[in-house]
């Protein structure tokens, strides 16, 4: 039985809370999974029609009074158009980032020593999904937390801080993911890092479009900086398919890259033994799970995952509760607890 009282204080209290809910959300008295998002006492239920809705709704109550838990009315927000969950704002349109989530980056006072200016590009990495062009901005900060170098604040820190400050206040609104609509993964990898771009092609005016769900961008460590640009460019075509994985093992999909060589190497009717050795085959032999076409694109064309790879931002590869919440929330019903 999941217990109803938790002590304040108790420093395992946050994770014991947190994984009895999802106990909770998975099964109660021989039930079901319920479809929805959590975090911790945040819960956003959603249904791809009202009648589901609601009866998702109903289930969840009764999982409440069963468990000998109490929803805050005041809290509750009922058959809503969009909702704010953990920072971000969800609704028909897609995913964007809540307002108070920009203005605590924007209001942020320039930090003193290492540990505040970790604590401001952690939050940037929060964001980063959002933020497709960073480029150089966040550079000169990176620098300034290695180990080995004296934390020294002058003006073109100043300027990176504010650059980046700026950059989080515009940040991109990201489509639902689709799985009936066409997919398509563009990667790039540059010296310092790779980054990969998720999007959906759609036709908008009769005009083709890449709609962003979400950016991805991982440093590179000291020892894949001395691969050679192809193999770097590979790398970044495998970590990028990995860090999407949840969605795209069971879809077609479509790969973008601006390096020739890697439409012979990742192409499904190539002789791989014949155009790559060593990692680079090993690399097309791990993705043969996956069904996609490779396509090149002008390196010109391909600006967003460029950017990412020169500023990298390492990112979760597991499925967030926002990535859940939005899948369904493009149906339009939503509950708030």
């Amino acid at each position: 039985a999941i217990p109803n009282r938790l002590m304040f204080g108790v420093k395992t209290a946050p994770a014991i809370f947190n994984a009895n809910m999802r106990k909770l959300m998975h099964s109660c008295n021989g039930r079901g999974p319920i479809k929805c998002a959590q975090m911790v006492d945040d819960v956003c239920l959603s249904g791809d029609t009202p009648e589901e809705h609601f009866a998702n709704l109903a289930e969840f109550l009764y999982r409440l009074y069963a468990c000998g838990l109490k929803a805050n009315l005041s809290k509750c927000s009922f058959y809503k158009d969009e909702v704010r969950f953990l920072g971000k704002i969800v609704d028909r349109r897609g995913v964007r980032l809540d307002t108070s989530t920009t203005d605590a980056i924007i209001k942020m006072p320039a930090p003193k020593d290492k540990s505040q200016l970790r604590s401001f590009l952690g939050f940037l990495s929060y964001v980063s999904k959002h933020i497709p062009d960073l480029r150089s901005a966040r550079a000169p900060l990176d620098y300034l937390i290695k180990p080995d170098i004296k934390f020294i604040w002058d003006i073109n820190h100043g300027e990176a801080f504010t650059k980046c400050k700026q950059l989080a206040g515009n940040s991109a609104l990201l489509t639902h993911f689709d799985p009936t609509k066409p997919i398509v993964l563009t990667t790039d990898a540059s010296p310092y890092g790779v980054g990969a771009c998720l999007s959906h092609k759609v036709v908008i005016n009769n005009k083709t479009r890449l709609l962003p769900i979400a950016y991805a961008s991982a440093s590179l460590k000291d020892a894949q900086r001395n691969y050679a640009q192809v193999d770097r460019e590979g790398l970044g075509v495998f970590w990028g398919i990995n860090n999407f994985r949840q969605y795209l093992l069971c879809s077609d999909f479509e790969l973008h890259t601006d390096c020739s060589a890697l439409v012979k190497i990742f192409g499904p009717k190539n002789n791989l033994q014949g155009c790559a050795a060593g990692r680079l085959s090993r690399w097309a032999t791990s993705l043969m799970e996956y069904s996609f076409t490779v396509k090149h694109i002008k390196g010109s064309s391909n600006n967003t995952a460029d950017s990412l790879s020169r500023l990298p931002v390492v990112t979760p590869g597991t499925v967030s509760a926002i990535s859940i919440v939005a899948r369904y929330f493009q149906y339009g019903f939503a509950f708030r607890y």
